[in-house]
C-alpha cells in the first residue's frame, strides 16, 4: 500500500467523518476510530520488510541477537504506544491517552536497562 494510498484514504474518512459529525457524532468517532485502525493494518506488510531489513543490517554489523531483539521491541513498544494514545485522543479522551503515554514511557524504560546496562559495562571494560 503507498502512501499516497493511505493518505486518500484517510481524508475520505475525515470527510465523511466530518458530515457525519453533525448526524450521528457517535457513529463518526467510531468511523474515525475504524479508520485509523485500517490504515495500521494496510501498512503491516511493510513492517516486517523494515524489520527484517534492520535484523539483516545487524547481522551483517555484527549487531547481537539479543541487542537487536530489545531495540526492535522498543521500536514496536513506541510505535504502538503512540497510536493507541493517538486514538483515545481521537476518541476525546485526552486523560487516557497520557496516561497511555506514561504507561508506554515505563515499558520503554524497562525495555531500555537490559541494552543500557551492557553499554555500561562496555564502557567500563574499556576504561580499566
Amino acid at each position: 500500500m503507498t502512501a499516497g494510498q493511505i493518505a486518500g484514504f484517510a481524508v475520505c474518512a475525515a470527510i465523511l467523518a466530518l458530515v457525519l459529525r453533525r448526524l450521528r457524532p457517535e457513529a463518526a468517532t467510531a468511523l474515525v476510530l475504524a479508520a485509523g485502525a485500517l490504515a495500521l493494518l494496510m501498512v503491516l506488510p511493510q513492517l516486517t520488510q523494515i524489520i527484517d531489513g534492520v535484523t539483516a543490517l545487524a547481522r551483517s554489523g555484527g549487531v547481537q541477537e539479543q541487542y537487536m531483539s530489545s531495540l526492535l521491541k522498543i521500536c514496536g513498544v513506541s510505535l504502538l504506544m503512540d497510536f493507541a494514545a493517538q486514538t483515545c485522543r481521537d476518541a476525546d479522551e485526552t486523560g487516557l491517552a497520557m496516561k497511555v503515554e506514561l504507561a508506554g514511557r515505563i515499558v520503554l524504560v524497562s525495555l531500555a536497562l537490559p541494552v543500557m546496562h551492557a553499554l555500561l559495562s562496555q564502557i567500563l571494560s574499556l576504561s580499566l
